[in-house]
């Protein structure tokens, strides 16, 4: 008989409880993936590393309030690495502290973290999520991957790539609209071809 994985929202509830060894379940499950995702915000493996850490200390020190509001440990992580790769990126360019402002995954993402159902979904259309985000027009592709992988501003985008800052804004708003209406497609229904 093959035994069932516990979700990582059950390991969360045990991490609220303070078993470190749940914790270090969790961090066997997602540190690969986050590791992954941070090196394309920070090229140093080690700043790398220090960030992921970071994300499960901090996990560690508010699994109650995450296990309470009910929000998916995948998501809430990988926001909470996302952010403080982007800050440690900042810093590295010098930039003035209020721009520099240490994020609070815990205040500022619980609201929208995807709930676990939500995050089962989009599992299970990942090849039609790929496919989606494929089909992006390269620049509108590009100019999402700086702001939401990379982490850069609209304006340090447009200096980057030397294009206007209006026409940076509208490329973000159409690919995200784009991708919004395309998501509501794959979601919605099983049937749904993109």
């Amino acid at each position: 008989m093959i035994a069932k994985q516990i979700t990582s929202e059950a390991l969360l509830a045990r991490v609220a409880e303070r078993d470190e060894s749940a914790l270090g379940e969790l961090y066997n499950r997602h540190a690969p993936g986050l590791l992954g995702m941070v090196l394309r915000s920070l090229s140093d493996r080690a700043a790398a590393e220090e960030v992921v850490e970071g994300a499960f200390l901090r996990l560690w020190s508010g699994a109650r309030r995450v296990s309470r509001e009910g929000a998916s440990v995948a998501a809430w992580l990988m926001l909470t690495a996302r952010a403080a790769a982007v800050e440690r990126r900042r810093a590295g360019l010098k930039l003035p502290p209020h721009i520099r402002a240490k994020p609070d995954p815990l205040e500022k993402t619980l609201a929208w973290v995807a709930r676990p159902e939500s995050i089962a979904k989009m599992e299970s259309r990942r090849e039609l999520l790929k496919k989606l985000i494929l089909q992006l027009p390269q620049p509108q592709r590009g100019i999402l991957d700086m702001a939401l992988f990379e982490g850069y501003t609209e304006t340090e985008i447009a200096r980057k790539l030397n294009e206007p800052l209006g026409k940076v804004q509208s490329g973000l708003r159409a690919g995200m609209r784009f991708l919004r209406q395309r998501l509501r497609a794959v979601l919605g229904t099983w049937s749904a071809e993109i």
